[in-house]
């Protein structure tokens, strides 16, 4: 039953987790189902999203119980007692006599106390003889032992052996390198080119910027009790650097489209309202290669008929949806 357990764990790990990785999966391993648009376009939902992480959830759950109940069971068993092992008896050694308890030894007899003899008379003592007459001796008598003048030992040989095992001292590294060296290294790079051209990472930054426009939109209508009104869906190449009226005090430089070329070509960003509806969109934007807005929370206008190479996406109102 355990293995049966983390073999279903494992699968359903493995199979959710495909469904939700097909979020982020390259376009070519994708064209692989154009057999089945139907199974493609479900991948590419957020619903196909939430299935897979839990399935792939449920999977990881099978899988814990597996290893939790199988961990156990090892441990029962350990934990009980083989009751076929017995203690083993140690072997008798068949030279071996039976011990007699052994007699009591009788203490031995003390032995008699030796008779106290009495002390034999101390001798006399010699009588002292008169010490000789010490004759005094005049010091001029005493010779006196010649001394030879010690001569100071020469400093020379001491300082050239100082001078000899003095250590050398070390060259230090210097804090800077040769300009030799400062020459060839190669200074930093700067972003490569394939960065700023990602196609996810460029979607994503749109949905940051229509993010960061719609909260504004939103703190505008709450001070001033409707939106910035704005005749037809235009943006940055229609109105200028101020192409949402008013929203400048709220937001002080509105974002333009990343992909917009400097002499301010291509895609952008476009607004219109009529003060109580309004749209908001990331107008001519290609999603080749691209992770799907959908599942970034943010809605494809489909009234546009969009395509992988042309699409838009955005916020609006319900009033505003087909402008």
């Amino acid at each position: 039953m355990r293995v049966f357990l983390i073999l279903l764990g494992l699968l359903l790990i493995l199979g959710g987790g495909a469904v939700a990785g097909a979020q982020y999966a390259p376009p070519n391993l994708l064209a692989m189902l154009d057999s089945a648009p139907q199974a493609r376009d479900f991948l590419l939902t957020q619903t196909a999203l939430f299935v897979g992480a839990g399935v792939a959830g449920f999977g990881l759950l099978l899988l814990i119980i597996g290893a939790v109940a199988g961990g156990k069971k090892k441990d029962k068993e350990a934990a009980q007692p083989k009751a076929s092992a017995k203690p083993k008896e140690a072997p008798r050694s068949k030279e071996a006599a039976p011990t007699k308890p052994a007699e009591a030894v009788k203490p031995a007899p003390a032995p008699a106390p030796a008779p106290v003899q009495a002390a034999p008379a101390a001798a006399k003592a010699p009588e002292p003889r008169p010490a000789p007459p010490v004759v005094p001796v005049a010091p001029a008598t005493i010779p006196k032992p010649a001394t030879a003048p010690v001569s100071a030992p020469s400093p020379a040989p001491q300082a050239a052996a100082a001078v000899a095992e003095a250590p050398k001292p070390k060259p230090q590294a210097s804090a800077q390198p040769p300009a030799s060296a400062q020459e060839a290294a190669p200074a930093p790079a700067g972003p490569s080119e394939a960065t700023r051209t990602d196609p996810r990472l460029v979607n994503r930054k749109r949905v940051q910027d229509l993010v960061t426009i719609n909260d504004a939109l939103k703190a505008y209508h709450k001070a001033q009790g409707a939106y910035p009104v704005a005749s037809g869906l235009g943006g940055i190449l229609d109105r200028g650097a101020n192409w949402i009226p008013g929203l400048t005090d709220i937001l002080p430089e509105l974002p333009r489209d990343p992909a917009m070329s400097m002499d301010r070509s291509g895609p952008q960003y476009v607004y219109a309202s009529d003060g109580k509806d309004y749209k908001l969109i990331a107008l001519n934007v290609s999603l080749v290669g691209s992770t799907n807005p959908a599942v970034l929370g943010i809605r494809i206008d489909t009234t546009r008929n969009p395509t992988q190479e042309n699409a838009a996406f955005g916020f609006w109102t319900e009033g505003f949806a087909s402008a």
